[in-house]
């Protein structure tokens, strides 16, 4: 059942309403919000504006005057698809420096689908879906010299309504920072570049150079990232939804996703989040709304914007680098603590750090000014849910936290020689260290920065023989505005630290084009470095390199054994040899041979063999020569492991007849290896290995594991004789039975259907499920199946319309007439929708709900849904969890109910394929390789063979069919609505209490 258009997901802007009811109506009067507010000992809250001076603030920004620019977004939820649009730009000022805006002007009322704001260059740069754009405003009169340029274009804000890019920002290299959301999926470019030349990207994080105009991503994944901000070493961190809440961005990195494949094929895995905990008590997230009892210890609840990472010199010393960030469930600002951990860090949870105490309170952006007080941004609405239709625009609060009284000092910026600047660079107060950056690069931009300007330049502290980080990273970042070579930093100095050295390897790889020396240097320095954050930098730079030039430093960086349980270098170092794998097998062994890192072995021989059978037959015979030789048996488990990782889903290859030297070979065997040459062997079409396959499948005291890992090879490969075999295991009582019935649907024998009806009534509602779905993969089957139907030896209601929809696929009168005579007409009753819902709504009040029979309703779900969407931790994970969605609001479930197909997530629509064994099969593609394609049906997770496939139709339709409600009786779908609006689980019929 498809309740939730695009996805359940809590929304990264956080903003739309939930229907969930509230104790509290509206928000706390503004006038008494800030005293409601609670923060630790020693800290003030003042409302710095709230409405009606500022409403929707959706972003912020600080000028050089300390000055705070905010957006504000009356876009939201009606996203404008012409460019119009009543968004506004606001400039705030405190000039009694009291707490409160003394000030208010507006620099820009017309604004479209405004959702990220960040000063600069003279003007205004601006998040405006489908744009990034530039107001100029070179002479500082907060008002526009003229019209918006428009740098960027390709950024979705059709498919999504809540996951827009934003979160804009000057990050240490001199780049424009942002975030893009899962279903915004865009092609950039600027305006006028031809599709095939445009970047890819959904999820992430990009970067854009404001005067090479240079556009990049970042790293990819995470979910709705919205907040970012860098850390004391210049590190990045985003804030994200739905899945853990905090990421260290790492560039070139692929992160954990929500759903979908990364856009980068051959990833094959992904680095999660650096959180090591959840700020929710445990359970489904939905259960922390409100963040009340388990979850307000853990945090209160899993939906969080407006990273911010402390490094303002207001607060005390030991907030210094803490990450603060919005959480919305519990209503507050929750406080991560960074760790190291080998290369990257560790997130733990500190004591949260604000509690607003009001149900409407949705904060949205954490920024520290220049006095080092905190700015938090609430948007003043409640729920994080896709409510398009109740927005308040009325409301909008930013409070301002400060520790004791805070010092401010004005800067007049334009004054400020580049020595004086550059102490401001150095300075603790990292607002004043980033202003000076900016106003430096400025400068180098318009040509008023000398080269030979910089060494006189330099402040006091840079003479030390051992400069801190601190002093020594920001002067770093600066005189890498002018372009410096860091060379002598990468050859290795009295004064360098590994953070130092990180950044310098960075900043000389930081241009389109690297020289043939710079690699040079670069894997001498992998070579000897011993510290795991210069290494990860160098992993970022592999990926920097042209491929012809990678291989020198890919063979230092895989040497690294100490790498191999790192917690981001093994992916990081394998995202960059990756390209290299595919070349030769020559390179690939020679690759292999200098790896120490386990999971980059077997990637380098899975992406070397993942290919075609006639280029296989050419690389397999040096390969397994190779391998012939070789005495070490981690070399030997890696790459037979590669090999079979590579092949799955596929036929048998081409046997090279190198094979049956791996006999003799000189490393030391053992279970495991025997094991994965016995899976490769089978694929190479050895009969013996086969055989013994289907000997471990039909030994019902065999690992599970391995019995069905036995079986999938045996289907993938065809192999003859498995077919007389299946139906010996529909007597296993194990997980073994399910995975025999759906083996059966590829096997085109006419006693297939007759013997699962036999074993039918023994089977529980998995394995009849099983049942159903291979007797409607083939039209013979599916005769016998509505022949069972007719005669009541199959339940009606046990066949879900999912089912139903793939047997009409097969356009065959006889089985189009039963499944007329069974199920009537599968159409709506009225092509239109709108007059369909309105007679539900009429019919379905809220006292006809109130007497609905809960139990009976999870009976119904559970045939009707749970084959694709999970509620309450029942059900399977192929559409989107209904658990989180607006389940009790009876226009949302309406909607997309009566039409599931309206807005679907690409990674949602449905895919049919026609099997050249006959077989019909409907799911939607989770994975996809040169070779292979994976299919989530609403059984099981196929790895099919391309060449398998006689035909393909992508449909935008939802995997869930029109007409839910036709096969049901009134009181049926009465019983079904009120069940999903149930706010927790409830026992089935005849069932204790769970």
């Amino acid at each position: 059942m498809y309740v939730c258009r695009s996805i359940y997901a809590p929304i990264a802007v956080a903003i739309a309403i939930c229907s969930t009811a509230l104790a509290q109506d509206g928000p706390r009067p503004v006038a008494e919000a800030a005293a409601a507010i609670t923060v630790p000992e020693g800290f003030k809250v003042t409302l710095f504006a709230g409405e009606p001076d500022i409403v929707q603030p959706i972003a912020m920004a600080f000028d050089d005057r300390g000055r705070l620019w905010v957006v504000e977004c009356y876009s939201y939820p009606n996203w404008s698809q012409d460019g119009t649009g009543r968004d506004r730009v606001v400039i705030l000022e405190d000039r009694d420096h009291d707490g409160r805006h003394d000030t208010r002007t507006v620099f820009l009322e017309n604004g479209s689908n405004l959702s990220g704001i960040e000063l600069g260059f003279g003007g205004v740069w601006l998040c405006s879906a489908p744009n990034l754009i530039f107001v100029p405003d070179k002479n500082g009169d907060d008002k526009p010299d003229g019209p918006a340029e428009v740098l960027l274009d390709g950024w979705d804000c059709v498919k999504t309504k809540h996951n827009v890019f934003n979160s804009l920002g000057w990050g240490p290299d001199g780049w424009l920072w942002g975030c893009n959301g899962i279903q915004a999926e865009s092609l950039i470019g600027r305006p006028g570049t031809p599709e095939a030349e445009r970047t890819a990207m959904n999820c992430g994080v990009w970067r854009y150079h404001p005067t090479d105009k240079r556009f990049e991503v970042v790293a990819s994944g995470t979910t709705n990232p919205w907040g970012l901000d860098w850390d004391e070493y210049g590190e990045a961190f985003i804030t994200n939804c739905v899945i853990k809440h905090l990421f260290h961005v790492i560039p070139g990195a692929h992160y954990d996703r929500m759903y979908g494949q990364d856009v980068t094929p051959h990833t094959y895995g992904l680095l999660p989040s650096c959180a090591d905990h959840i700020h929710w008590g445990g359970g489904n997230w939905t259960d922390s709304r409100g963040g009340k009892g388990s979850h307000d210890v853990a945090g209160g609840g899993h939906a969080h914007v407006g990273c911010c990472v402390y490094l303002g010199t207001n607060f005390p010393a030991e907030y210094r680098n803490s990450v603060l960030m919005c959480n919305l469930h519990g209503n507050r600002l929750n406080r991560d603590l960074l760790e190291p951990n080998g290369s990257t860090y560790t997130a733990k949870h500190g004591p949260d750090f604000l509690h607003a105490h009001d149900e409407w309170f949705r904060g949205l952006v954490v920024k520290y000014g220049p006095d080092g007080g905190l700015y938090v941004s609430d948007w003043t609405d409640t729920g994080e849910c896709h409510n398009y239709k109740q927005v308040d625009l009325r409301n909008g609060r930013i409070y301002k936290v400060v520790y004791g009284t805070p010092k401010y000092e004005a800067v007049d910026w334009a004054k400020q020689s580049l020595a004086q600047l550059m102490q401001l660079v150095i300075d603790t107060n990292e607002w004043n260290s980033r202003q000076a950056r900016l106003k430096i690069q400025e400068r180098v931009a318009a040509r008023k920065v000398d080269p030979t300007d910089w060494l006189a330049a330099l402040p006091k502290e840079a003479e030390p023989e051992q400069i801190e980080d601190r002093i020594g990273l920001r002067l770093m970042w600066a005189m890498s505005l002018g372009d410096l070579p860091w060379m002598e930093m990468l050859i290795g100095t009295a004064n360098s630290t590994p953070r130092t050295r990180a950044w310098a390897v960075r900043l000389e790889t930081n241009h389109p084009k690297i020289e043939a020396e710079t690699v040079r240097v670069l894997t001498q320095l992998a070579g000897r470095e011993t510290e795991p954050q210069v290494r990860l930098a160098l992993a970022s730079a592999l990926q920097r390199i042209l491929v012809k030039d990678r291989l020198p430093l890919a063979k230092a960086m895989v040497a690294r054994a100490e790498d191999a349980d790192d917690p981001a270098l093994p992916l990081m170092i394998w995202y960059g040899v990756e390209p290299l794998a595919a070349q030769s097998v020559a390179q690939a062994c020679e690759l292999i041979e200098a790896c120490k890192i386990p999971l980059v072995r077997q990637n380098i021989v899975r992406r070397l063999v993942e290919r075609d059978e006639k280029s296989l037959a050419e690389i397999l015979p040096p390969l397994v020569g190779w391998l012939a030789i070789q005495k070490d048996a981690n070399v030997a488990r890696d790459v037979l492991g590669g090999m079979a990782n590579a092949w799955r889903g596929r036929r048998t290859m081409p046997m090279p007849g190198e094979w049956s030297k791996l006999k003799s070979a000189p490393f030391e065997r053992d279970q495991l290896i025997d094991w994965l040459e016995l899976q490769v062997a089978s694929r190479l079409g050895d009969a013996e290995s086969q055989h013994r396959l289907l000997v471990t499948l039909l030994t019902r005291d065999a690992p599970v594991e391995r019995r069905l890992l036995a079986l999938a090879i045996l289907q993938e490969i065809h192999y003859g004789p498995l077919g007389a075999n299946l139906p010996q295991l529909l007597s296993d009582r194990t997980v073994v039975r399910g995975a025999a019935v759906r083996a059966l649907s590829a096997i085109d024998d006419p006693e297939v259907p007759f013997r699962l009806l036999v074993v039918y009534a023994e089977l529980d509602d998995d394995e009849r499920a099983d049942v159903i779905n291979t007797l409607a993969s083939r039209a013979k089957y599916a005769t016998v199946l509505l022949d069972a139907v007719t005669k009541q030896r199959i339940a009606k209601g046990d066949v879900p319309l999912t089912v139903v929809r793939q047997l009409k696929a097969f356009k065959q009168p006889e089985i189009d007439k039963s499944i007329e005579q069974i199920w009537g007409a599968l159409r709506p009753p009225s092509k239109d929708k709108q007059e369909l819902k309105s007679r539900y709504q009429s019919q379905l009040t809220a006292d006809l709900l109130a007497k609905a029979d809960l139990s009976h309703g999870r009976q119904l779900f559970a045939k009707s849904c749970a084959a694709c969407h999970v509620l309450f931790d029942t059900g399977k994970r192929i559409g989107p969890e209904l658990t989180g969605s607006q389940r009790s609001n009876l226009d949302y479930v309406l909607d997309n109910v009566l039409d599931p197909s309206a807005a679907v997530a690409r990674d949602y629509q449905m895919t049919q394929l026609v099997l050249n064994d006959g077989r019909l099969l409907t799911g939607i593609v989770a994975e996809e390789t040169d070779q292979t394609l994976t299919l989530q049906t609403t059984a099981e997770r196929l790895v099919l063979a391309k060449s398998d496939i006689d035909e393909r139709a992508r449909s935008p339709l939802s995997m869930m069919p029109e007409g839910l409600f036709n096969a049901l009786s009134p009181d049926d779908v009465r019983d079904l609505v009120g069940y999903l609006a149930s706010p927790q689980q409830v026992p089935l019929p005849d069932a204790p209490p769970e």
